[in-house]
């Protein structure tokens, strides 16, 4: 049995997806069977978008210009197609997408959805998958809303359920294992394909949310809160030859950060992650600057503490200055997460947010602005 593991097409390839490398990672540790990943979105980009990587390669110091240029380009295509495909008309590279997964002669052919704008890619490739071969069993899963393609597939929301369905199809489980080695395998990735000037790998060391309480957030999918295996880290990085990691975790607790810097300390590598700017974290930071972290993306959202503590955040507006402040003397690059619109912000607190991120602007080297949004599961 070959299992394939997919990615379609649809946004900016800047970095491996994690979802497939971790997913082929847990089938590989449980199955005896070959388990395949073909990242579309990537290679489909890499021939489309070809001038753009030349030139990428050619002048790495204007990545930023040429990142941004580049990506107007991949959402142009990307709504182009949309509007094809919506009035039924063949797309030629979803007949070339389509002829590179049949050429793999695939039993099982497992389609990650991320984003909604993928789904429009993901449709005709399942028509024309089933078109060219309807023995290839179909399954879609991620947290994309793919409920409108479910004809002729088999929804799996877990891991675990897609294991037990190809055991069931006649998959071999394996009888003994010493446990899982890896977090994630990156073998199946060609670097080529990514638009970047150097890989960063994305790995995560739990599920879900320590903290959870944050009122407009449900990223963490209300699941309860998990840790992996640390033991496997070192590994993990050894293994893909990793040397720039972005830790993709919700939060990460103190503890657990300091248990993380202590592995990484003699591994040679720069990492980023993404943290609450608490008082408690202050602590740690100067050891685990040590480590190699050399960024971190703060969950600020405000700087009126009415709306933080109507958002649940568990911060105080002098502690998250002092937080970015003390990194900064660090050498940590503080990327900030901002939220505007927040029910029931006024102008004034509005401007209690624009002040504090002028009154900060020295300790601040990227701010990634949002707009609430009400999302299912959140009141």
């Amino acid at each position: 049995m070959k299992i394939l593991l997919i990615n379609p097409p649809a946004y900016t390839p800047t970095t491996y997806p994690y979802s497939l490398a971790a997913m082929k990672t847990e089938l590989a540790f449980r199955l005896n069977e070959k388990i395949c990943v073909l990242d579309l979105n990537a290679s489909y980009h890499f021939e489309k978008f070809h001038e753009y990587y030349k030139r990428l390669r050619e002048n790495p110091k204007q990545y930023f210009e040429l990142l941004e240029e580049f990506s107007n380009k991949v959402k142009e295509n990307g709504i182009q197609i949309s509007k094809e495909m919506r009035l039924d008309q063949e797309i030629p590279e979803i007949k070339q997408l389509t002829e590179g997964i049949i050429k793999e002669e695939p039993t099982v052919v497992a389609i990650s959805l991320s984003y909604n704008s993928q789904i429009f890619v993901a449709k005709q490739l399942i028509d024309r998958i089933k078109k060219e071969n309807s023995n290839i069993k179909i399954i879609i899963g991620g947290p994309a809303d793919y409920s409108k393609i479910l004809e002729g597939v088999k929804s799996l929301p877990s891991a675990k359920e897609f294991t037990k369905y190809l055991v069931s199809i006649g998959a071999k489980e394996k009888e003994t294992s010493d446990g899982i080695k890896l977090l994630a395998d990156f073998s199946d990735f060609n670097k080529d394909h990514y638009f970047t000037t150097d890989v960063v790998y994305p790995l995560r060391t739990s599920i879900a949310c320590p903290y959870k309480l944050c009122t407009f957030c449900t990223h963490h999918g209300n699941t309860n809160f998990k840790l992996f295996d640390l033991s496997t880290l070192k590994e993990t990085i050894q293994n893909n030859n990793i040397n720039k990691i972005c830790f993709i975790d919700d939060d990460i607790p103190v503890i657990r950060i300091k248990q993380i810097a202590k592995i990484l300390k003699n591994l040679n590598v720069k990492w980023w992650c993404q943290l609450r700017p608490t008082k408690q974290i202050q602590s740690v930071l100067g050891e685990v600057v040590e480590s190699g972290l050399t960024s971190v993306a703060w969950g600020v959202e405000s700087g009126n503490q009415r709306i933080l503590d109507l958002m649940k955040k568990g911060t105080k507006v002098e502690d998250v200055e002092a937080t970015l402040k003390y990194a900064k003397t660090l050498g940590i690059q503080n990327m900030l997460y901002i939220m505007f619109g927040f029910p029931t912000e006024t102008k004034e607190e509005f401007e209690d947010t624009t002040d504090f991120l002028g009154n900060n602007k020295e300790f601040i080297d990227c701010i990634s602005p949002s707009i609430f949004g009400l999302q299912f599961g959140r009141v």
